[in-house]
């Protein structure tokens, strides 16, 4: 999965006088950002540029976010990469990281350079980066540009989940729900799957939805199963709809509604193959011919509309 965050931290304002010093430039190219995040991008272009051109950093990074995606400006990946690199020579983290990202997937023109990647990765989560921490587990976990590292790829991921960072406490709650390079702990794993959830990360949801239908790492709940599995659903996640078909199959006292059961097969069915080669092509068919024609229907109808 590729992460490529642009700057953003909390602004706190201290007053300890009535006079009001200048802005720094660092807080001028905040209240840029600030301009991003509203939508008005030729104001934020208009206050970031003079700021970048002498050099600050968090300016340089936003206008190269925004070059990379053509936001008040045409899409300019050369552009993007000069921004990123004048920041990351400064020794801005959020740049190093987006320069990772790009060398990692071969993006904004630049050639794949896997062992690059972590090394930029590895550079800013020096710098407590949290989104960095977590990538660069995730290389350290798989081998990737360099040998597998597990107990390093573990302490990242510690350090990556202290921060907050969503995609590395899903990851994280992964390896202890499957106990891979850890110890098995399915509590730790479902109260980390909890949180990543509450970030929309779509198969932590999937997977949270899981361990509530099993009773792993705590009670079983077969309501806020589906519930999790539904928000997966929203966001595409094709093995949350099926699991959903499943769960309503295996507990009719509990889901006895067997046309919404099919219709959220018929969704995963119709869905292209997962990621891992997943595809639910044919699965709804035993269902299918257990309820008649009009039910059928009903089951497609409803399907399109999930």
């Amino acid at each position: 999965m590729k992460h490529r965050l642009c700057i953003l931290s909390a602004i706190a304002i201290f007053c300890g006088s009535a006079v009001f010093a200048e802005p720094s430039d660092d807080f001028a190219a905040l209240l840029a950002r600030m301009d991003y995040v509203k939508g008005d991008y030729a104001a934020a272009i208009a206050k970031a540029t003079p700021l970048a051109e002498a050099g600050q950093p968090r300016a340089q990074t936003l206008l190269g976010y925004m070059a990379e995606l053509g936001l008040g400006m045409p899409v300019d990946p050369a552009k993007a990469v000069e921004y990123y690199q004048k920041a990351a020579d400064l020794g801005y983290p959020q740049a190093i990281q987006n320069l990772a990202v790009s060398y990692r997937w071969g993006e904004l023109g630049l050639t794949e350079d896997k062992a690059k990647a972590r090394e930029l990765y590895a550079m800013a989560a020096a710098m407590d980066h949290g989104q960095a921490m977590g990538e660069l587990a995730v290389m350290l976990r798989e081998g990737e540009g360099g040998p597998v590292d597990m107990p390093l790829a573990v302490a990242m991921f510690e350090r990556a989940v202290s921060t907050g960072n969503p995609d590395a406490t899903a990851e994280y709650a992964y390896m202890l729900a499957t106990a891979t390079g850890v110890e098995l702990d399915m509590e730790r794993a479902r109260d980390l799957y909890e949180i990543a959830a509450a970030h929309k990360i779509d198969w932590a949801e999937r997977d949270l939805g899981e361990m509530l239908e099993l009773g792993e790492g705590g009670p079983i709940d077969l309501a806020r199963a589906k519930v999790f599995y539904a928000r997966a659903v929203a966001q595409e996640n094709a093995s949350a709809g099926y699991d959903i078909a499943e769960m309503a199959w295996a507990n009719p006292d509990v889901f006895p509604d067997k046309v919404e059961a099919l219709a959220y097969c018929f969704w995963a069915e119709a869905l292209p193959p997962e990621w891992d080669g997943t595809d639910y092509d044919g699965k709804c068919a035993e269902a299918a011919a257990a309820l008649g024609p009009d039910d059928v229907a009903k089951a497609k109808a409803m399907a399109e509309a999930f």
